[in-house]
């Protein structure tokens, strides 16, 4: 992960558009584990992998198409679903990955905990209105929050979050 994130901190350096793509749930033989991730830039830039490679192109082409609309996408392959194979998912799993434009003040937040070893929860909308998808909220274990997911449930999920944090759930 921190060859990732060095990598992105780099593009940003440089004035690169950044999209991440994250595996965000799997069913039966997937080829990486929920919280794999992959960025992208406009330029074709590449760091990480979500699957491997079965499916990297398909997640490319929508992560330049976030990055010209400004949306986040959710995308589903699995044996049944016709394009796993076209793309080359054959290992028998399914996997949903979200890929979104890369938000800076949220993306900061996550490296410097993570370059810091701090636990950091973060809650992503990853279904629902597409005023609500992507939006983000972070808690950190001394109490920063980051962000905001709308629709008037930042405090359930902080409450959950710091529980999360203080070892509880």
């Amino acid at each position: 992960m921190r060859d990732i994130l060095d990598e992105v901190e780099r593009w940003r350096q440089s004035g690169e558009r950044v999209a991440i793509a994250t595996v965000i749930q799997t069913w039966g033989s997937a080829p990486r584990q929920a919280g794999s991730a992959m960025a992208l830039t406009a330029s074709g830039k590449i760091a990480g992998s979500v699957s491997g490679g079965c499916v990297e192109s398909a997640v490319v082409e929508s992560g330049l198409r976030s990055l010209s609309t400004g949306q986040p996408e959710r995308l589903r392959f699995g044996v049944t679903d016709e394009t796993a194979w076209s793309v080359g998912l054959a290992c028998g799993g399914t996997i949903e990955v979200f890929v979104e434009p890369l938000r800076g003040e949220t993306f900061d937040a996550v490296r410097n905990a993570i370059r810091e070893g701090r636990p950091t929860a973060v809650a992503t909308v990853v279904a629902g209105s597409e005023g609500t998808l992507g939006r983000r909220l972070l808690v950190s274990d001394d109490g920063t929050v980051t962000g905001g997911l709308g629709d008037g449930i930042d405090a359930a999920v902080e409450a959950q979050a710091r529980e999360s944090l203080a070892g509880g759930a």
